[in-house]
C-alpha cells in the first residue's frame, strides 16, 4: 500500500510540472486553435501585419495609432503585439530566415529591425523599407548569404500616389552601404517584391502602372494598370496587378506573355466584398489579404476600413490558376492592415508551372516603330512600353496619356477622344527643345475617325495658344502652323471608319504627307521649329468634339526615310488587323440593383470610376442572352466629373454591351460594386459614341 501510495504521488508531481511546463513553454500549446495555421500550411508560420488601434480607417497606415502584431504557429501565443506601443507602422516585412521583421516609420522615415523571439529593436537608420530579398549566391570567401534591404530614399514628400524615388538598397547588416537600384520612374510603395534570383523586380512605376524591372540591365517592362501588384517569390516570374475591383488579381506571365485572371474575394467570411493588401509570402503558392470592407456607402470602401477587417490566407493551386483554400487567420474586432506571411522552406518551394527560361534581353521580332534612335515621344497603345531609350534626344523618358474629359480607352488600346482628349504631361517641353535643336521633325500617328468631322487631331502649344496642329477637315488632313500663319490641306485622304497611317515630315520650308506608307504630296509650308517654345502635346481636341481613335503616335526630332515610313505603316497595318474582337450584345433593361455612385473625391487618386448593376432583360434585340437579369459595368465618373444618374422610377433603356472579360483596358480602372450576383457573367456597356 505503502510503495502505491508512492507511486501515485510521484505520477501526481510528475503531472504538477507537466502541466507547469505547458503553461510557461511557449513552444507547447494546448488549444487547436493556437496551432491551427500551421497545420493548414503544413509548416512552421508566422505572420506579421499592423492593427489599428482607433476607428479602423488607418488602411494606408498614415497615422499614429498602429500597433504591430504578429503570430506564429509554434509559439502557442496566438495574435500578439511584437511591440507594446502604438506608434506609425509601415509595410512590415519579415526577413528570409523568418527571425526577424524590418519594419518603417512613414512619418519620421525611419527603418527598424526587430528580433522576433528577443523583441530587441535595431536602428536601421533613415528611409522607408519596402522589400526584402537574400541571394542566393554566397559570398567568394565567408560563403554566407548577403540579405539586402531595399528603400525609398525617405527624402522626398509623398503625393497623392504614395510614390517616392529613388529606390535604394543596402546589406542588413551595412544598412550605411546603400546602392541606387532605380531612379528613372516614381515608384509606388505598395507592392514591391523581387524573384528568388533578383533578375527581376515588380512594382508600379509609379501607380497605376504595373510591370517589372529587370534589375541587371535596368530595364522597365510595362504590363497593366492597377494597384497593389505582387511578383511570385520563386524564379516563375509571374506578376500579378490587382484590379480596380478590389476583387481579382491579373497574372501576367513576363516569360510567355500569357495572362490571366484569379479571384480572391471568395473566401469565407469575405460575403463577394472588397479586399486590400493582396501579399505573395515567401512560398510561391500562398498569399495573404485583408478585408471584406463593407464601411461605408457608395465611397471607396478601402479608406473606411473598418473593426470586421481580418486577415486570410490563400493557397494557390500548382499553376496559380485559382485559390483551392483559405485559412481567415484573425479574429479579434478590429482592423488589420498590411500582412506579410513567412512560411518555412518556402525560398525552396516552386509551381509546376515554370516560366520559359527568359533574359532581361530582348528577344522581339521587328517592332514598331523601326528607327528608334531619334524618337521624342512614342506612344503604341495603353499597355505598350511607350518609352525613350537614356541614350535617345531627350533621355530617358516615359510617354504616358492623361484622359480629359469624356476620353477613355479602348477594347484595342487606342485612345478614344470622343467627348475629351489627352494630355501629355511634360512631353511637350522635352519635344520643343528636342526640336528646336534639329529645326526639323516627324510626326506619325493611326487615325480611325468616327465619322465625316471637323475637329483637331493633335495639338503643339505654347502659353495655352496653339503653334502647330494636325486637323480633320471632312475628308482632308489639314495642317496648321499658327506662328507663321501659313497651312496645307491633302483632301480625300480621311474616310470615316477606315484606318489611316499618316507621317507629316516636316524640314521647316516644307510639309510632305505620307498616308499608309506611301506619300500624298509635299507642300511649301514654313514651320520654324528651331524658334518653338511649345510647353504641351495633346491629342484631340481640347473642346472634346474630335470622334476618333488614336495609336501609333510617335514624334522624331528628324525626317524619316520613305522605306522607314512603309515599314512603320506595315507594322502598325499588322497591329490594327491583330486586335480584339467581341461579341456585341444589345439588349433593352431596365436596371433593378444599383450602385451607389461616389462623389469624385471619395475615389482617391482615381480620376475614372464604372458602377456595377443589376439589369432586368426586357427584350434582346442584338446576340444571345438567356439569363433574366444581367450585371453591367458602366461608366459613372470620367476626369473627375459625374457622367451618369439613377431615374426614378426607372426605365427602360437599350444597352449596348460586351463582355467585361474581352475589356483588357478596364482591369486597372476603379470599379465600385454594391451588388452581389455571382451567377452572373459582368458585360461592359460601352459608351455610345465611342462604342468600338
Amino acid at each position: 500500500m505503502v510503495r502505491l501510495r508512492l507511486v501515485i504521488n510521484k505520477t501526481l508531481v510528475a503531472i504538477y510540472f507537466l502541466l507547469i511546463a505547458c503553461i510557461f513553454s511557449p513552444s507547447i500549446s494546448f488549444g487547436a486553435k493556437a496551432d491551427r495555421i500551421g497545420a493548414w500550411t503544413g509548416k512552421h508560420t508566422r505572420l506579421v501585419w499592423l492593427q489599428d488601434q482607433g476607428d479602423g480607417s488607418d488602411t494606408l497606415a498614415h497615422g499614429e495609432n498602429l500597433m504591430l502584431f504578429g503570430y506564429d504557429s509554434k509559439d502557442g501565443r496566438g495574435e500578439r503585439p511584437l511591440l507594446p506601443k502604438t506608434s506609425n507602422y509601415f509595410r512590415p516585412i519579415i526577413t528570409p530566415d523568418g527571425q526577424q521583421v524590418i519594419v518603417s516609420n512613414r512619418l519620421t522615415r525611419q527603418m527598424y529591425l526587430l528580433d522576433w523571439d528577443s523583441g530587441k529593436v535595431r536602428d536601421l537608420g533613415e528611409g522607408v523599407a519596402v522589400a526584402v530579398w537574400e541571394d542566393p549566391k554566397p559570398s567568394l570567401l565567408l560563403r554566407r548569404t548577403t540579405t539586402w534591404v531595399y528603400c525609398f530614399s525617405g527624402l522626398q514628400p509623398e503625393n497623392k500616389y504614395g510614390t517616392s524615388q529613388p529606390l535604394f538598397r543596402f546589406p542588413l547588416e551595412k544598412p550605411k552601404k546603400k546602392e541606387l537600384i532605380w531612379d528613372k520612374t516614381n515608384m509606388a510603395w505598395d507592392n514591391i517584391q523581387l524573384s528568388r534570383d533578383g533578375q527581376m523586380l515588380g512594382g508600379l512605376f509609379p501607380w497605376p502602372d504595373g510591370g517589372v524591372l529587370w534589375t541587371k540591365d535596368k530595364r522597365w517592362q510595362r504590363l497593366g494598370n492597377g494597384c497593389w501588384t505582387g511578383l511570385s517569390p520563386d524564379n516563375t516570374k509571374l506578376l500579378w496587378i490587382f484590379d480596380g475591383l478590389h476583387r481579382n488579381l491579373q497574372i501576367h506571365n513576363v516569360a510567355s506573355g500569357k495572362d490571366w485572371t484569379v479571384n480572391i474575394n471568395s473566401a469565407p467570411g469575405i460575403d463577394g466584398l472588397e479586399v486590400y493588401h493582396p501579399r505573395w509570402s515567401n512560398h510561391p503558392r500562398y498569399f495573404a489579404i485583408t478585408g471584406p470592407y463593407a464601411k461605408g456607402e457608395g465611397d471607396n470602401r478601402i479608406g473606411g476600413g473598418g473593426e470586421k477587417v481580418e486577415i486570410y490566407i490563400g493557397r494557390f493551386d500548382e499553376q496559380v490558376q485559382r485559390v483551392e483554400d483559405w485559412i481567415k487567420v484573425t479574429d479579434n474586432g478590429r482592423a488589420d492592415f498590411y500582412p506579410d506571411l513567412w512560411i518555412e522552406g518556402g525560398n525552396k518551394a516552386g509551381l509546376a508551372q515554370q516560366g520559359e527560361k527568359i533574359s532581361g534581353a530582348v528577344q522581339a521580332a521587328e517592332s514598331w516603330p523601326t528607327a528608334r534612335e531619334h524618337l521624342v515621344y512614342v506612344w503604341e497603345n495603353l499597355k505598350a512600353a511607350n518609352q525613350l531609350d537614356e541614350k535617345g534626344p531627350v533621355g530617358f523618358f516615359q510617354c504616358n496619356i492623361e484622359l480629359r474629359g469624356r476620353a477613355i480607352y479602348t477594347k484595342d488600346l487606342q485612345l478614344a477622344t470622343a467627348g475629351g482628349f489627352g494630355e501629355t504631361g511634360e512631353a511637350g517641353k522635352k519635344i520643343a527643345a528636342a526640336l528646336a535643336r534639329t529645326g526639323r521633325a516627324s510626326i506619325e500617328f493611326v487615325m480611325s475617325p468616327v465619322v465625316g468631322q471637323q475637329g483637331t487631331i493633335m495639338t503643339f502649344a505654347g502659353g495655352g495658344k496653339a503653334q502647330l496642329q494636325f486637323i480633320q477637315d471632312g475628308d482632308a488632313l489639314l495642317a496648321r502652323s499658327a506662328a507663321s500663319g501659313a497651312q496645307a490641306s491633302w483632301p480625300g485622304l480621311i474616310v470615316a471608319g477606315k484606318v489611316l497611317h499618316l507621317v507629316a515630315n516636316i524640314d521647316g520650308k516644307h510639309l510632305e504627307i505620307f498616308a499608309n506608307g506611301r506619300s500624298v504630296g509635299e507642300k511649301e509650308m514654313k514651320v520654324d521649329l528651331a524658334a518653338a517654345t511649345f510647353d504641351s502635346f495633346s491629342l484631340g481636341d481640347t473642346t472634346g468634339s474630335l470622334q476618333a481613335f488614336l495609336s501609333g503616335i510617335a514624334v522624331y526630332d528628324h525626317i524619316l526615310k520613305p522605306a522607314e515610313i512603309a515599314s512603320n505603316s506595315r507594322l502598325a497595318g499588322a497591329r490594327t488587323a491583330q486586335g480584339p474582337t467581341a461579341e456585341m450584345l444589345i439588349i433593352e433593361g431596365t436596371v433593378q440593383a444599383t450602385t451607389e455612385i461616389p462623389a469624385p473625391d471619395a475615389i482617391g487618386a482615381y480620376r475614372r470610376a464604372l458602377v456595377v448593376n443589376t439589369y432586368a432583360v426586357d427584350r434582346v434585340i442584338q446576340g444571345a442572352y438567356g439569363q433574366s437579369r444581367i450585371l453591367v459595368a458602366e461608366w459613372a465618373i470620367l476626369d473627375r466629373n459625374i457622367i451618369k444618374s439613377y431615374q426614378t422610377p426607372a426605365q427602360p433603356e437599350q444597352l449596348v454591351l460586351e463582355k467585361f472579360a474581352d475589356h483588357p483596358q478596364l482591369e486597372g480602372e476603379r470599379q465600385m460594386m454594391d451588388v452581389f450576383e455571382p451567377e452572373l457573367e459582368m458585360y461592359y456597356r460601352l459608351p455610345q459614341i465611342s462604342a468600338k
